[in-house]
């Protein structure tokens, strides 16, 4: 499993970076398909990411934060404000999007293979999700 360091990343940030890098490989080796994980700022810049075979996941990263924008304006436009987490199923993938922390500006994705449950993982990332938040502060 590769880790990846986002360039230009606040000093702030970096100061917790090994932390938060070994939240996300616990993760990984927690969950059966893994494929990758990331956290985003909402705005879709890269932070950390966890991959095997050093996949390079970035390319995505803007597309996974339109997902989320959309998703929460579509909610505040009904008055269904409190969003929770996505999922996403492809024909051999699963894409879980997760919010870090109650402000909504940083989110964690995870990459499967099908082999995985969503809800386990879903539950995985809710997990190490204090271990992450904690990290960035």
């Amino acid at each position: 499993m590769a880790a990846v360091e986002a360039s230009g990343l606040p000093r702030t940030a970096k100061r917790n970076y090994s932390t938060l890098v070994s939240a996300l490989q616990t993760l990984g080796y927690s969950i059966p398909g893994f494929v990758a994980t990331a956290v985003i700022t909402l705005e879709g810049q890269p932070i950390a990411q966890v991959a095997v075979d050093d996949l390079d996941i970035s390319p995505l990263y803007g597309y996974f934060s339109t997902i989320l924008q959309e998703v929460l304006r579509s909610l505040a436009h009904v008055g269904w404000d409190n969003y929770e987490d996505t999922v996403i199923t492809s024909s051999d993938r699963h894409l879980l999007l997760r919010f870090i922390g109650n402000a909504k500006d940083i989110f964690q994705v995870l990459i499967t293979t099908r082999e995985a449950d969503p809800l386990e993982s879903l539950e995985m990332m809710a997990n190490v999700g204090e271990a992450i938040s904690a990290a960035l502060r």
